[in-house]
């Protein structure tokens, strides 16, 4: 901040203590802030935030902060049953006051309470005692403030826009009140305080106060002129009210007169004290703070890395409404409103761009197209970020040659040298890619950062904006209108399409900033970001640009099969039933089932009985109409959702069918594909296997090769583990399930039941199964599978250590790791409900070995699409299912591709840790999916 220029007072800003905590308390309760270990930070967040704002903003003279104490105060002794509808303060709030009283003394701010006194009375005396030397500003939401506005004292009240605060001096009060300072007492001893349970007059509110303070000067003059009211109910109402407003005037008044004989140089603000703060931030883990800290003294670490990424101002911009259920995101400004945004229209300001271009490091990029689905989208406009609020929109409606225009931006967006910054990249690699553009790395994608971050929050830029940068985007559906009001974007106005373009690049240019800063704090997370989703997004981006071939004729066969098995199994349900009715009417199952044939209704809902599957297969032990119910849906699922939709989804350019596969989806940090989800195509059935035979080589002299992790989770368990048991089974190549029947039954002679068991052990324990859960898979007693369970155990305990302490890092840390650190958050970890925290606690067992898995494969995937980039091979990668990887590929190169893709497979796990555990990896090759696997 500037030095004060000359004969400028020295400023005393006065904070409203719990005002100001119970204000950001309830502001980011729905964000629902902790450590890691559990500890609610959301209210001293939002403190220390106002706190540092206000210190940066206004760099004050001297500065305090006033706290109400814990005792009844002198309007008690006066008015026992004042504040007495008020709640206790909540639990998670009280936990905080101690660390928000030491972030206080480490920023270097003097703290005040006084016993039998409220914050505003303390505040009232200093701002009235010292308001001859100093311009004081009263730092508080609270409205009974503005009695004590003078020419010298004025209210900040924090604001619920991007602005820090709003000031309140007299001509503010009476534009926002109706009544100047010195009325102001009178006018809430009017209306009285519900808040503060203080009788005031039977309907005068707000409004009617103020008119009449206005109307007779005061309220002394007003009771003097009583005759004068017009309105009979109102004048009766004052009459009846007058006994009891000398109290009210009392309890509203805040006192200027405390004992309070400290001098003002006491309040002179220091510099942070960093041996007391540091430790507190650190426990809290407010590490944007400590960044900040840092920065800003003595211990400022010169990081060139940090320094380079920095792209928008140091400004936390974080700030709190007071009604948090009130939607205020409007009110936030946009974008457009700060940015330098420039439409670039013509030869001259493109070769100038294009200048600008050649010169920088890095630039973000977004593209404005007719349609959501990249392959088929038709580009309109390519706006770039240079810097924040610096972008520029090229227009393709109107003016520059698109065919032109892409050609002079080639080299660029294929120079390897230069970093490409965007919010979902993948989508503007296919765009371009349709216009013969490869874009090339390095990336930083925002929406893969955030989820790598916590996948949990939401990752679409208009929410990333808002919560990082306090802008309110133009959405999509602003710009062109939603319904018969939609237009194309062809018809949107030239200054419209600018500047959502613009903003849309600016914002993800800036978004980097802020998201790489915290990456800097988890080298782990950068990592990911760095070495996996960054790069895998183009190996993505070329699997769904290629697609993969179907055979509908194969579909055809399955489809008349499907409906034969589908009547069949119709039948049956009727025969069972006694009646016909409609199979796919919940409604009316639920009436047959309960209602007709009188089976044990398991649970309702609010339309009726619950038939979904859970309930069937429940019954279906016992039933045998229920196990035909879910027969029924499963081959109704298939013929519905695969093989009579698959072919309408071939595409005519290309004659395949291209799914998208989406990064930041699976928390864990699986892939998921859909528009058509690919990857779960049931392969339990005997026609569920045989849809994956419509999956063909796109060319006669083409063949299918699958690459399948063998058994991953289980070796990488027993990675983590340090199970020797289990290590030993899978370094002798023992069938694991095979392995486990002999340990847990005892016995050499292990049956087809006895594995079929032991697998269901194998992979249950890793989601946490119990008993029952074990029970309802195998169909036995709860006592028998509480001794496969227990038996287990005995045999592999390590494997049962390692997932407590799983357990327990979720507990008291709050997150989980897979072996590289990709982590996942469980909030709910240490909930009061029991089933809220056991379904936490299930997915936090497994979600180390599932993520584990999940970066093997992605690691493959990368390392695989290289090799075969830097061999010069035709084969491509066309589909990942879960462990599971496809290619089509000549059959002239099957050979060489086989020994890659198995070499880069197996390195991928040892680069992920596995290191004591062999990994297997099966090949197979076919002329389609089903012959291949």
């Amino acid at each position: 901040m500037p030095n004060k220029a000359p004969n400028v007072r020295p400023t005393l800003f006065l904070l409203d203590g719990m005002a100001l905590i119970y204000r950001a308390y309830y502001a980011l309760m729905p964000m629902r802030m902790q450590t890691t270990g559990g500890f609610p930070t959301g209210a001293a967040f939002g403190f220390t935030n106002t706190l540092i704002k206000l210190i940066e903003h206004y760099s004050p003279d001297y500065i305090a902060v006033a706290f109400d104490s814990k005792e009844k105060t002198f309007r008690h002794e006066k008015y026992p049953d004042y504040k007495a509808n008020r709640p206790l303060p909540p639990d998670d709030l009280l936990m905080q006051l101690e660390k928000i009283y030491a972030i206080v003394e480490g920023y270097g701010v003097k703290s005040l309470k006084m016993p039998n006194f409220e914050a505003d009375d303390i505040m009232g005396t200093l701002a009235k005692k010292f308001e001859a030397e100093c311009d004081v500003f009263l730092v508080t939401p609270d409205k009974d403030f503005a009695q004590l506005v003078s020419e010298h004292i004025q209210i900040l009240k924090p604001a619920k826009d991007n602005d820090v605060f709003e000031r309140y001096g007299r001509k503010e009060i009476k534009e926002k009140y109706g009544v100047y300072p010195e009325q102001f007492v009178d006018m809430l001893t009017l209306m009285g305080d519900s808040s503060d349970n203080i009788p005031g007059v039977d309907g005068v509110g707000p409004k009617t106060a103020a008119a009449l303070i206005n109307e007779y000067g005061s309220l002394d003059a007003l009771y003097k002129n009583l005759s004068l009211i017009k309105k009979p109910k109102l004048r009766d109402n004052l009459l009846k009210a007058q006994a009891q407003l000398k109290l009210s005037r009392f309890l509203v008044t805040i006192k200027t007169d405390l004992d309070i004989n400290e001098p003002l140089e006491n309040f002179r603000q220091q510099p942070p004290a960093t041996d007391l703060l540091i430790p507190v931030l650190e426990e809290l883990e407010f590490k944007q703070f400590l960044l900040r800290l840092k920065r800003t003294t003595s211990l400022a670490a010169t990081d060139a890395n940090a320094k380079e990424t920095t792209l928008i101002d140091d400004d936390l911009s974080f700030d709190f409404g007071a009604n948090v259920s009130q939607d205020y995101t409007s009110q936030l400004p946009t974008p457009q409103s700060v940015g330098n945004y420039e439409l670039i229209n013509t030869p001259e300001t493109f070769s100038d761009l294009l200048q600008k271009l050649s010169r920088v490091r890095e630039f973000a990029l977004d593209t404005e197209t007719t349609s959501l689905d990249a392959l088929d989208a038709e580009l309109v406009s390519i706006s770039f970020a240079l810097a924040a609020r610096e972008a520029y929109a090229l227009d393709f409606r109107h003016t520059l040659s698109l065919t032109e225009a892409l050609q002079r931006l080639k080299p660029i967006l294929e120079n390897p040298t230069v970093r490409k910054v965007g919010q979902n990249l993948k989508y503007d690699y296919l765009v371009l890619k349709n216009y013969g553009i490869t874009l090339a790395p390095p990336y930083f994608d925002t929406m893969l950062a955030s989820y790598v971050l916590n996948p949990d929050e939401p990752h679409n830029l208009d929410d990333m904006v808002e919560q990082y940068l306090k802008f309110h985007t133009v959405k999509y559906d602003e710009l062109v209108g939603t319904g018969k009001a939609q237009k194309s974007i062809y018809d949107v106005p030239l200054d419209d399409l600018k500047n959502y373009a613009c903003q849309d690049a600016d914002m993800a240019l800036q978004l980097k900033a802020a998201l790489q800063e915290r990456l800097l704090l988890e080298p782990a997370l950068q990592y990911i970001c760095l070495n996996i989703e960054f790069p895998l997004l183009r190996t993505l981006a070329e699997m769904e640009y290629s697609g993969i071939a179907i055979d509908t004729s194969v579909l055809s066969e399955i489809s008349l099969a499907l409906d034969t098995a589908i009547q069949e199994a119709a039948q049956a349900i009727y025969a069972a039933a006694g009646e016909t009715f409609n199979i796919d009417s919940p409604k009316q199952i639920g009436e047959v089932l309960f209602e007709k044939m009188k089976l044990p209704a398991k649970k309702r809902t609010k339309t009726g009985y619950s038939t979904d599957v859970r309930v069937l297969e429940e019954l279906a032990a016992e039933f045998p109409i229920a196990s035909k119910i879910l027969e029924y849906r499963s081959l109704q699922k298939l013929k519905n959702t695969y093989v009579d939709t698959l072919p309408t989804l071939i595409r005519k350019r290309s004659g395949k069918v291209h799914t998208s596969f989406n990064q930041s989806v699976v928390a864990t940090g699986r892939l998921s594909s859909s528009n058509p989800n690919l990857q779960n195509i049931p392969i339990r059935t005997e026609l569920g296997r045989q849809i994956r035979k419509a999956f063909v080589a796109s060319r006669p002299d083409y063949a299918l090769l699958s690459a399948d992790y063998s058994q991953i989770e289980l070796r990488i368990a027993a990675e983590l583990s340090g199970d020797e048991t289990m290590q030993r089974a899978f370094k002798n190549g023992e069938d694991i399930h095979s392995a486990t029947a002999k340990i847990i039954f005892e016995t050499d002679n292990i049956t087809k039941d006895m594995r079929r068991k032991a697998k269901e052990v194998n992979f249950g324990v890793l989601y946490g199964i119990q008993p029952f859960g074990l029970a309802q898979r195998l169909d036995i007693s709860q006592s028998e599978a509480k001794a496969i369970i227990e038996n287990y155990k005995a045999k592999y305990p390590k494997i049962f250590d390692y997932l407590s302490r799983v357990l327990e890092q979720a507990r008291t840390k709050g997150y989980v790791e897979t072996a590289l650190g990709r982590r996942r958050y469980f909030r709910d970890i240490n909930h009061k409900n029991v089933s809220i925290r056991n379904a936490a606690e299930r997915a936090a067992i497994n979600a180390p070995i599932q993520g584990t898995a999940a970066d093997i494969i992605k690691l493959a995937m990368i390392q695989i699409d290289e090799g075969l980039h830097a061999k010069h091979m035709q084969s491509k990668m066309v589909l990942q299912v879960h462990d599971e990887l496809l290619f089509d590929a000549p059959k002239s190169e099957l050979d060489a591709l086989s020994t890659l893709v198995k070499t880069e497979m197996i390195d991928a796990a040892v680069r992920a840790g596995l290191k004591r555990v062999p990994v297997a990896v099966e090949v197979g090759i076919g002329e389609n999916w089903l012959a291949a696997h």
